[in-house]
């Protein structure tokens, strides 16, 4: 489903470039849990941020279900990240304004055909996908009103509303405790067993072991990779 074909990410500082990915080759099958790990620094969340293309490698090439993304403009990348990408930030990211049933709404409002009222397709998938992640009762609640817990259910549900094939976490129980974190690494499972693709980066070890495969990553490089399970 995913392929990344010797990636290396050089940002430039004055005259120091300064490598952050170094010929890194990946392939993620269909309907894999794929936990990335590594000291900070090593490149993690820079890999994260090419696979879900919302950044492009300074060299390799990066196909998505046999798409070459590396040559495309930043519509065409955008229309993946729309169609095919959900992206869960560790920091939440939803819209402070909005409540939670709003926040899960805004993205199917750039590509909907219908007219967002409480009864169309969208409105009705928004508050699915709610109660899916437990949340239903606080979809009238904004960000500040909510656990940081709460926050990444909304999260979750708002990366699942245009329906995507792949969902990439970066540190997606970075900022929860233990018994929160694993609240959400369940429903990361299930969403994993209904057949949805998931990429996410992680510093804990327990977090980790609930995907099917581990990467390691030191100094942008692959180190080494552990089987779980098999899909």
């Amino acid at each position: 489903m995913i392929q990344a074909k010797n990636i290396t990410k050089i940002y430039g500082m004055g005259d120091i470039e300064v490598k952050a990915l170094n010929g890194i080759n990946l392939d993620i099958k269909r309907g894999e849990f794929v936990a990335i790990q590594g000291p900070s620094g090593c490149g993690k969340s820079t890999l994260l941020n090419i696979l879900s293309c919302l950044e492009i490698p300074t060299s390799g090439k990066i196909l998505i279900d046999g798409i070459d993304t590396s040559n495309l403009d930043e519509d065409e990348l955008a229309k993946i990240r729309q169609n095919k990408i959900g992206y869960i930030f560790q920091t939440y990211n939803l819209i402070p304004i909005l409540n939670a049933y709003e926040n899960v709404m805004l993205p199917m409002s750039f590509v909907g055909d219908d007219d967002g009222g409480k009864n169309s397709k969208s409105s009705k998938r928004a508050i699915s996908l709610l109660k899916s992640v437990g949340i239903q009762d606080r979809m009238e609640h904004k960000p500040s009103e909510l656990s940081g817990g709460e926050q990444q259910r909304v999260a979750i549900a708002r990366a699942l509303s245009n329906n995507p094939s792949i969902l990439i976490g970066d540190e997606p129980t970075g900022n929860l405790d233990s018994k929160t974190g694993r609240a959400v690494m369940d429903i990361l499972t299930d969403l994993n067993k209904s057949g949805l693709t998931i990429i996410i980066v992680t510093h804990d070890s327990t977090v980790a072991s609930m995907a099917s495969r581990i990467i390691n990553i030191k100094d942008g490089k692959f180190i080494n990779m552990q089987q779980i399970k098999e899909n």
